[in-house]
């Protein structure tokens, strides 16, 4: 799902652009301004609905790759992935190498394996697909 345009600053218009809707809610964002919750306006982008929320999930010290050990390889990944509905990850990939693929991979591999997340929800309250970056930091300690 692509990111909501929002405006910079509120501002006075007419119903299409202030954001009235049929479906009035309780929030800050009814009745046309746009830096409420959004619940029957525009709201801040989210449109009264919620971001993900990591639950659980970790990559820890041991989960080094061998290869990348002994190559003294380190560095950070940065990486982008879903979130499903159902709080679970797919479709990671690396936005930023760190040099090494095998850090790079064994990133996404872990993520997509362990990690979950209280997904996203939509104005309605409904469970969405959402995007989440992530940057590991895989440095090796000086002996």
């Amino acid at each position: 799902m692509p990111p909501v345009a929002t405006a910079v600053e509120a501002g006075a218009g007419s119903d299409p652009s202030a954001g009235a809707t049929q479906n009035p809610g309780p929030g800050s964002g009814a009745g046309g301004r746009g830096d409420g919750t959004g619940a029957g306006g525009t709201g801040s982008g989210t449109g009264g609905g919620s971001k993900a929320v990591w639950r659980s999930g970790t990559i820890r010290d041991r989960d080094y790759p061998r290869e990348a050990s002994r190559a003294r390889a380190g560095g950070e990944v940065e990486v982008r992935f879903t979130i499903e509905v159902n709080g679970r990850v797919s479709g990671c990939r690396v936005t930023r190498s760190s040099g090494d693929s095998s850090l790079d991979r064994t990133t996404c591999d872990l993520i997509e394996e362990r990690f979950r997340f209280k997904p996203a929800t939509n104005a309605v309250g409904e469970a969405i697909a959402s995007q989440y970056g992530w940057r590991q930091s895989w440095w090796l300690e000086r002996r």
